[in-house]
């Protein structure tokens, strides 16, 4: 597996534990070090490299499943696509937890609090994630967190497990009911392969 974008939070941890062999790349040398010192830490051998996501240093062809958690909302979206695809095995899949950029209630959050977001985000819209289909022969998008936002104020309360649960929920009978909602959620998993 390779983990494309990684760092101290980063999925290689769990993913090791589970047997998995993991490679983990990010542009980031601080990311690096602190992935690696998580990991000697936590007894597990795992590879950590600073790499350009964008130009990997990797052999075709060597990669069943690559994934990534908020990584291609950084990264020019053809280049990036085409570096999967290009280290994925005949038959490898890969999965992606990115932000959307449809919603007008979260653009606006976004635009009120720049010092949150790093200058080369650019949350995914419809073309973007057409673009990066355009590059396999399967994709699958799932769409989450619509009516779910309306508990943020809520994240400290004993209660929030129980109402996340309840308003997501209500968003896959939007979602199933009204298709064309899905593009306003905050976050969606992209499936290729």
């Amino acid at each position: 597996m390779l983990e494309y974008g990684c760092g101290p939070g980063s999925y290689a941890f769990d993913l090791a534990e589970r047997g998995a062999r993991v490679i983990g790349v990010d542009i980031s040398p601080v990311a690096i070090e602190l992935a690696r010192k998580s990991a000697s830490d936590r007894g597990l051998d795992i590879k950590f490299s600073v790499m350009n996501a964008e130009s990997l240093d990797l052999p075709d062809g060597s990669f069943d499943i690559v994934c990534g958690s908020g990584i291609l909302h950084h990264l020019d979206l053809a280049r990036s696509a085409a570096e999967v695809r290009r280290v994925l095995k005949a038959g490898g899949r890969a999965v992606f937890l990115e932000p959307l950029g449809h919603n007008p209630i979260i653009n606006w959050y976004r635009r009120r609090t720049p010092h949150l977001r790093s200058v080369d985000e650019h949350p995914l819209r419809m073309d973007d994630l057409a673009l990066i289909g355009r590059h396999f022969e399967h994709m699958t998008v799932r769409m989450f967190h619509l009516t779910t936002l309306a508990a943020v104020p809520l994240r400290k309360s004993p209660g929030f497990p129980a109402i996340v649960s309840a308003l997501d929920a209500i968003d896959r009978g939007l979602f199933g009911a009204l298709p064309p909602l899905r593009k306003h959620a905050w976050s969606c998993v992209i499936e290729v392969s």
